[in-house]
């Protein structure tokens, strides 16, 4: 019963990010929340079949350090567009702009 319902909770989760990530867009931080959503539902499905069949936990490890670490580089990669830009909207960055 425990673990259906931490499948379902991860795959809601899952199922959020991915909104988030097709129709949130317009700002640069909601992609960031969206992608650490998704990471974060990986990592709980994950933990959940481990428990479930009874493996490592080392793998579920490896993605939370991955996931702190896009989290970081995230995070710099907002505060340098916000920098130069002057906003995190994604219409405002063009990319053939020299």
């Amino acid at each position: 019963m425990i673990m259906n319902s931490g499948l379902l909770i991860g795959s809601y989760m899952y199922l959020c990010g991915l909104f988030v990530l097709l129709f949130q867009w317009k700002h640069i931080l909601n992609m960031l929340l969206g992608f650490e959503v998704l990471t974060l539902s990986v990592v709980s499905l994950y933990s959940f079949s481990c428990i479930y069949l009874s493996f490592n936990f080392y793998l579920m490890v490896i993605l939370m350090v991955f996931g702190v670490c896009e989290a970081s580089l995230g995070l710099s990669l907002l505060v340098s567009f916000i920098r130069s830009h002057g906003s995190d909207y994604v219409m405002s960055l063009n990319l053939y702009k020299l």
